[in-house]
Parts: C-alpha cells; structure tokens; sequence
C-alpha cells in the first residue's frame, strides 16, 4: 500500500511495541509527582458528585463520559497515588505511538516509520501531558482515532461491515474521550477517497454515512446533557460572532507552524523565532511534496494537512481570543505531530529518491536526525522544571493548612484555586472511598 515499502525493519514486530511501550516510561514515569493544574477540576467533580452524574458532566466546553468512566474506575483503584497515573499515561503514549507506527509503515519505509514513532514516543512535549492524570483522555482519544485509521486503510483493500463498523467504534470511543477529534472524524472518508481512488466512492460514501451517525448521535448527548450553553465556556461570544483575522492566526499557529517546529525543538520559548522556523519548515516541506512528489504523495501530503487542520478549527473556534502563544500548547502537539511527522517522512523520502546516494546524503540524513533528536533532549528540562514545581506546590498545599491564602482558597490549582471545603472533599475521597489502599501519599517523600 505504501509507496516507500522497500525495506523491512531488522526488528520483529513485538520488539518494536515493547520498545515503543517503554520508551516513554523510561523518559518520563515518575512516582513521586502529585495532581496538576486540570486534575483538580475533575476531582472536585468527583468528590461532590455520584457517578452517574459525574459521568455526563462537560469540563468547560468537553463532554467526554468515556474518559469519566476510566478515570472514575482508576481512581477509586489507586486513591492520591498520582504516579499510578503517570505510568498508565506514559505506556498510553507508547501504545499511541506503536499505532503511530503502524500507520506510517503504511505509506514510508519501514525503518523511517520506526524513527519517526521513537522520536514521537521521546519527544520532549509528553511530560505536560504524562504528568497531569487528567490528559488520559487526549491519549485515549488519539489512540482509538489511530485506531479507526488503520481499520480505515484495511477498509480501502477489504471493504467489509465488520471493518466499516469497527470504524465507527473506534471513532465513537474518541470522541467520547475527548471532543478533539470532533472534526478530524472527517479526516477518515477523506483518507479513503485520497488514497482508495475514483473506485473507492463507494467505500467513501459508506464510510461517511457512517461518520454521519457517529456525529449524529454524539450530538444528540451532548445537547442533552451539555447544552448548547458549554459551547461558550471559554469564548462567550462564539455562536454570536464571526471571527477575525486573529482566528485565522490562531489556527494557523496552531494546525501547520506548531507540529513542524515541535519536531525540531521540544519546548516553546521565542514567539517569533517559532514562528519564522515552523513557517520556512512548512513551506519547504509543501514546495518539496508538490514539485518533486508522486501524485499518491501529494495526495498524502494533502490530506496530513487536513488531519491537523481539522481539528483545530474548533479548537480556535474556542480560545482564538487568547493570545496566539496558546495554540503551540503541548496537549494539542500531541495530536499534530502526527500530520507534522508525516509530512517530514514524505518529504524525506522524496529527497531520499531524488538525491543521489552517497556520503553526502548519508551524512545529511544523519545530521537533520541529530537535530531532531538533539531539540527534544536539550529542551526536556524545560517542561520538566514548571511541571516539579507545580507538583510540589500542590502537594503542600494538599498536605498543610498554612497552604490557605487570604480569600480562604489553596492553591492546588494556580489557575483556579479551591475552597478549604473542596479540597477537604477530595482529600476524603482519595483516602477514604478507594478499593485499593496504597501507601499514603502524605507519608513519601515527595518530589525529591
């Protein structure tokens, strides 16, 4: 199926999923960490809320009872033992970039595909994501779109029901563990006619009627148990409006700029010189694809456009009003550095088939992975850093009374800080009403 399919990988498969497993766990699996920043929203959910209600409860404009069901059942598993979290999400990582993996066999060269799932499965960006037990649904939600992905290009060379309907689950579980791939469900009949031809209408068509059900019928619950209201939660003028340019420039950031430039350099720390590099990136990644590319490649290179731009439509629709640093957000890098990666491996391998074999191409090729792989170590403490701190600071304002500050709130969240009564709430939760009585976090000594 895959144009670049010359090679196989000296690496029997079960190696390369046991590597990918673990390399996040490696880099990232910490014990002694406690809950973050959008933790605690939850938590306050559960602590106040049965689990009937908690289930169809939105978190700002997200309704996601999938995640709420797993995140309910691991945490009356393991209480306040937050590096339980850790470890579920790093391996979650590892199972997302194994899929990764798997796909971009598809349409690169086997060992290309590797190196770009293990720079995916290390990139300096997964401890903002890792470190807050929340994100379990992001990863949930890019695994199971994976997921459907690949069922979706089984379906291009075996149309079947069973296939056409494990699509639909598939797509089902991610939306309903996060809202994100909303629009990047679109991306799948599109895969189908991009890559399946004129012949695949048929295949397309069906496929998309049953997107249509999926969508249908995700809309359905949320306005019932939502309302149209949550879609305002973060822009209040969103259904009111139309947007600027700042949308665009949001969105843009966001879709294209962001995922290139995060392959290079693991952390965002100069606005412009972001800017300028994520934008000379992509262009000589479209000018190579377009000028020198099969018609299959452009295609491709086409649709991981969309892939990325998709999605963030919505997700500028919500927060464009923000300043446009927020779209190089490392939770939303999750998802792009898929279009991103695979934008990079199709023009990799189209300069690999143009440029003439030699010491020169070897050495070009082993220099642009020494960059790559240089960005994100170099940039790791970085995330590492304000994400200990955090940690720290809300443990100890956990743990102690004198973490109450002068309106009667601790601070276990900077950005929304709780009520004594609220975390009194959950700190009885996770001691008290967990089916597996780990020791106590209190007790460690934390974030050493």
């Amino acid at each position: 199926m895959g144009d670049g399919q010359k090679t196989e990988t000296v690496f029997p498969v079960y190696i390369i999923f046991l590597t990918l497993l673990l390399v996040p766990a490696a880099f990232y699996w910490r014990y002694d960490l406690f809950f973050l920043w959008d933790d605690w929203t939850e938590l306050d959910f559960i602590a106040h809320n049965n689990l009937t209600t908690y289930l169809v409860m939105p978190n700002g404009e997200i309704f996601f009872p999938f995640f709420h069901l797993i995140f309910y059942a691991l945490l009356k598993f393991v209480g306040e033992y937050h590096g339980f979290f850790v470890l579920v999400n790093c391996l979650g990582t590892g199972v997302a970039a194994f899929l990764i993996y798997l796909f971009f066999k598809n349409h690169l060269s086997p060992n290309l595909a590797l190196l770009l799932s293990l720079l995916y499965a290390g990139s300096a960006v997964h401890p903002a994501i890792a470190w807050n037990a929340f994100y379990l649904c992001y990863i949930l939600c890019l695994i199971f779109f994976m997921a459907a992905l690949l069922l979706a290009g089984s379906y291009i060379q075996s149309p079947s029901y069973k296939a056409l309907w494990g699509i639909g689950l598939c797509a089902w579980l991610s939306i309903h563990s996060h809202n994100y791939t909303l629009l990047a469900l679109l991306a799948l009949p599109l895969y189908v006619i991009f890559m399946g031809g004129a012949q695949s209408m048929r295949k397309t068509l069906s496929l998309a009627g049953v997107i249509g059900i999926v969508l249908l019928s995700f809309a359905g619950e949320y306005l019932t148990f939502a309302g149209i209201k949550s879609t305002t939660f973060f822009n209040q003028s969103v259904l009111s409006t139309v947007p600027d340019y700042t949308f665009f420039t949001f969105w843009f950031c966001g879709a294209f700029l962001s995922p290139v430039y995060f392959l290079f350099g693991g952390h965002f720390q100069v606005p412009l010189l972001t800017v300028m590099i994520g934008t000379l990136l992509l262009g000589f990644c479209i000018l190579v694809i377009w000028v020198m590319g099969t018609p299959r490649e452009r295609r491709l290179g086409l649709w991981a456009l969309l892939l990325n731009a998709l999605p963030f439509l919505m997700v500028s629709l919500g927060r464009y009003t923000f300043a446009y640093e927020y779209a190089f957000t490392a939770r939303y890098i999750f998802f792009t550095l898929v279009g991103g990666m695979l934008l990079v491996g199709i023009t990799w391998t189209i300069l690999a088939r143009r440029v003439p074999a030699g010491n020169f191409s070897r050495l070009l090729a082993f220099g642009i992975m020494a960059v790559m792989i240089s960005g994100q170590i170099f940039t790791m403490p970085f995330w590492q850093i304000g994400y200990l701190h955090m940690s720290r600071k809300a443990l100890s304002c956990y743990q102690a009374e004198e973490g109450l500050i002068n309106d009667g709130l601790l601070l276990v969240n900077p950005q929304h800080p709780l009520g004594a009564s609220q975390v009194s709430a959950i700190r009885q939760f996770l001691k008290n009403e967990v089916w597996l009585k780990v020791k106590s976090q209190e007790n460690w000594r934390a974030n050493k």
